[in-house]
């Protein structure tokens, strides 16, 4: 009897797997598909040129190499400690591809923000010079260094195939998440549409976006200490734990050696990820 209960749970558990792995797989291919064009398209919008499939390569490399590293660290500690050590590192790699990404379009972002002050200048002094909106941006392509040539040489380009110019604009203000940028073209469109000095616009959207800039200095550098503490906080339960499998490796080696201790160590990494960013977003402060 027992033996045909087993056999009975055995093939209903392979008509389980048979009937979820088709919709189940196509969720996978799915989800896959999705985060491979979302890559390309940040990627394409930092001009970085990178085919779809070879993305997929790129992430299983790193997926192999942390793998590795991860089992090499802890080729020393009890079984099956360097198994699961390799199994976190190797998926920590496999979204290592997407959090460098990431952490690019964040910087590019940033370095735009900081040329638009410049850019909005010199289309102030194109126009009092007499330019055109279309010469003026020209100028600014010519004259300043990327990101921020290479985002409006991008609204040229829209433009001569018969984008309007507004549209353009607002195309980049979109790519580049930029909120002065979406100031800057919400003013060229009014202007374009009931009429206005835009050079002086221009001037009071640079003095706006300078005092902002102080601001937003000034309150990095209030919040700075909390946002340290918080990783500091956030790193004190790994290197205790590290100091402790130093002194004593038997003890510390349950921790990833039973069932017990891998649930504890899975709730320890949950609170101390949940209370880094916790005190993150008290400390980001929104004016």
């Amino acid at each position: 009897m027992l033996i045909i209960s087993v056999i009975v749970a055995f093939v209903s558990m392979i008509v389980v797997f048979v009937v979820i792995w088709g919709p189940l797989q196509e969720q996978i291919e799915a989800s896959q598909n999705r985060s491979r064009s979302e890559m390309t398209r940040r990627l394409d919008e930092m001009f970085v040129f990178i085919p779809v499939e070879y993305l997929g390569t790129v992430r299983a490399g790193c997926a192999i190499m942390f793998g590795i590293a991860g089992f090499l660290l802890g080729f020393r500690a009890s079984q099956p400690g360097p198994f699961v050590i390799s199994a976190i590192a190797a998926l920590l790699g496999f979204f290592f591809p997407q959090l460098i990404v990431h952490k690019m379009v964040k910087a590019r972002r940033k370095k735009f923000a900081e040329q638009l002050v410049d850019g909005l200048v010199l289309l102030s002094n194109g126009l009092r010079a007499g330019l055109t909106m279309q010469q003026a941006l020209e100028m600014l392509v010519e004259d300043c260094p990327a990101p921020l040539s290479q985002e409006f040489d991008l609204v040229l380009r829209e433009y001569r195939v018969g984008v309007e110019l507004d549209l353009a604009l607002t195309n980049c203000a979109n790519r580049t998440k930029d909120e002065d940028l979406e100031l800057a073209t919400t003013a060229v469109s009014v202007t374009r549409r009931l009429g206005g000095n835009l050079a002086e616009i221009f001037d009071r959207l640079v003095t706006m976006i300078k005092a902002r800039k102080m601001l937003e200095g000034k309150v990095e550098a209030l919040t700075a200490q909390g946002k340290m503490q918080a990783v500091i906080v956030a790193l004190m339960p790994y290197l205790f734990g590290l100091l402790s499998f130093k002194i004593n490796p038997e003890l510390m080696g349950l921790m990833y050696t039973t069932l017990p201790g891998l649930v504890a160590l899975g709730v320890v990494i949950i609170l101390d990820v949940s209370g880094y960013l916790w005190v993150l977003k008290i400390t980001d402060v929104k004016y």
